[in-house]
Formats: structure tokens, C-alpha cells, sequence
């Protein structure tokens, strides 16, 4: 059987992984769990290591790094450490999931008949509404992504065997090294929360790599836990955050034409975000005009950048 390499990240949120663990302990199939704890200041570490000693199923490994490296860079150094023990396959999951006991005996059995896929997706259900589905994966569409049977019932589309898809979410990805990039890693580090699985997915597709989802693989997420930590979701500094994210992997990705009409094609789409957010035509006409020059220039969005956007919501002052 292959052996898989689980991976979770947690950033303050030990009450979240320990759900996830306590799952996956009750998981079939042969795999290890890295948990890096993302430079956490709470107690995570304190709370976790002895549940990751005490859960016996399946071996865990907690990793400790010293700082908040990002969702992206968490899982890249994640990833790296869990290749030390050479598996075969690797999954990615937030830790604000919840497992089906056979969801990665689902994902291989696919994976074993059809092995011209190379990346997979569980069918991702709301965790608090599991007959709901939140992600099948999803398409790339001009400039954006589109996700697959969002708040579709499950009963309704569990009879598909897969899904063909060209973008996957970051909250669950199952691939093989061999997608890894040169140095190790999974994603890029241009973004330190948010984007880096549209960028994947972008780079799947230049490289012809096939993606599915499973449908009969099935997790639950509890839908933007992670962000609990943020002092709001749903705020102008996030919604910024993210189209300017897909506008820097559009230039990268796309020749300059179609780059130029993806940030036509954004302002079309965002600005009604922007004034609904701000109750201004006049601010979101700013912010939008803010969003088009830097887009122009700027190649990451840093720590500094998410603090600014998320935390201390001082970025358009």
C-alpha cells in the first residue's frame, strides 16, 4: 500500500487540529502526519505535542517552526521535512477539516486506476451542513477560478465517479513528489496567505498536469476558521489582498495582452465588493485605482502587507 505523508498546518487554532487529528486517527490506510505548527503564540505547542504522542493509529510528527512562514511557506517547509521519510504520495489538509475514515483509501483506489492523474481533490463538504458541498475543485476561468457545485447538495452529485478540474483548493491536495518544484516545494512563496493554490493550479495546467477530484472522497471544513484570528473576514483588506494576488499570477502567467484585459476584466468584477464593503463609490473607486497600479509592479504580497490588510486594517490610510 502506498504510504502517504498528511500534512497540517496550525496557526493558533489548537482546538481546530486536534479535531482534524482525533479524525484522522480514525482514518484507514497507511500514512504519517506532519503537523508544523506555524510559529504559533499561544499554547498550541504546549496542547498539541502530547495528543500527537498519545494518538497512536498513525505516527505524528510535530514540527516547530520559529516563525509564521505563511500558508504557503508553512507547507513547503512541511513538506520537505515529511520527504525525509520518502512517500510515496502527499496530502494537504487545513486543519479546520474533518475526515471521512476512507477518504485517502478512496483518493489511492482512484489514483491506482487512473494513473494519468497526478493531483487530486477529496469533495469538500461544509462541516457544520455536511450535506452541502463547499469545493469539488473547481475551473480556471480568464483572470479567475471558479469552483465546482458550491452549496450543491451532496446526494445530488455523489453518483459522479470524478471530476475532471483545472484549479484545486489548497485546503485539500493530494499529489505525488514528482509535481514538487526544483527546490522541494509546493507552492510559491509570492503570497504569505491566499492565491498560492490559483498560482498552483496555473502552473498545473502549463505543465499539462492532469487534476481530478474524487467524489466519493469526502472531508468537512469549517468554512474560513482559519481566519478567525483576522479582526474581519469579509473586509475590503482581504477581498484587496486576493484580486491583487490573481492579478500578480496573471502577469506572470499570461502574455501582456491578456493581462491587460484580466485587470480590465477585475475592476468589472470588484468594484461592486469595494463599494458594498465601504458604502463609497468614491473609496472604492480609489482602492480599485490603488489595486490596477500595483498590480503593475508588484511581484509578492509579504507578512507586512497581510498584517496591514488583515490584522491592523491600516493599509489604505
Amino acid at each position: 500500500m502506498i504510504m502517504t505523508a498528511v500534512i497540517l498546518i496550525n496557526w493558533n487554532g489548537a482546538a481546530d487540529t486536534i479535531d482534524c487529528l482525533e479524525s484522522l486517527d480514525r482514518a484507514e490506510g497507511e500514512f504519517f502526519v506532519v503537523v508544523a505548527d506555524n510559529g504559533s503564540t499561544d499554547n498550541s505547542v504546549e496542547v498539541l505535542a502530547p495528543l500527537c504522542e498519545n494518538l497512536k493509529n498513525h505516527p505524528i510528527h510535530l514540527l516547530k517552526l520559529d516563525k509564521n512562514y505563511g500558508f504557503a511557506g508553512g507547507n513547503n517547509r512541511a513538506v520537505k521535512f515529511a520527504m525525509k521519510y520518502n512517500p510515496e504520495s502527499i496530502m494537504l489538509l487545513n486543519n479546520d477539516t474533518v475526515v471521512d475514515s476512507q477518504f485517502l483509501l478512496r483518493l489511492l483506489d482512484f489514483s491506482q486506476k487512473n494513473v494519468e492523474y497526478r493531483v487530486l481533490s477529496p469533495c469538500i463538504n461544509y462541516y457544520y451542513d455536511k450535506s452541502l458541498v463547499w469545493s469539488c475543485g473547481g475551473r480556471l476561468i480568464f483572470g479567475s477560478r471558479k469552483s465546482y457545485y458550491r452549496d450543491v447538495k451532496y446526494s445530488d452529485i455523489c453518483n459522479n465517479a470524478f471530476l475532471n478540474i483545472s484549479f484545486v483548493s489548497g485546503c485539500a491536495l493530494f499529489c505525488f513528489p514528482e509535481i514538487l518544484q526544483n527546490d522541494g516545494s509546493l507552492f510559491t512563496e509570492r503570497f504569505f496567505f491566499g492565491e498560492e493554490d490559483y498560482e498552483f493550479s496555473l502552473r498545473m495546467r502549463e505543465k499539462k498536469v492532469k487534476m481530478a477530484c474524487v467524489t466519493d472522497s469526502v472531508i468537512y471544513h469549517k468554512v474560513a476558521s482559519s481566519q478567525k484570528n483576522t479582526n474581519d473576514t469579509y473586509n475590503i483588506g482581504r477581498y484587496y489582498m486576493y484580486y491583487l494576488g490573481r492579478l500578480i499570477s496573471a502577469r506572470l502567467h499570461f502574455h501582456n495582452l491578456q493581462f491587460q484585459l484580466i485587470r480590465v476584466l477585475t475592476v468589472l468584477s470588484s468594484v461592486s465588493y469595494f463599494y458594498r464593503l465601504s458604502g463609497s463609490l468614491k473609496k472604492a473607486i480609489s482602492i480599485e485605482k490603488r489595486l490596477m497600479k500595483v498590480s503593475l509592479v508588484k511581484d509578492s504580497i509579504g507578512y507586512e502587507e497581510f498584517q496591514s490588510l488583515m490584522i491592523d486594517k491600516n493599509y489604505f490610510e
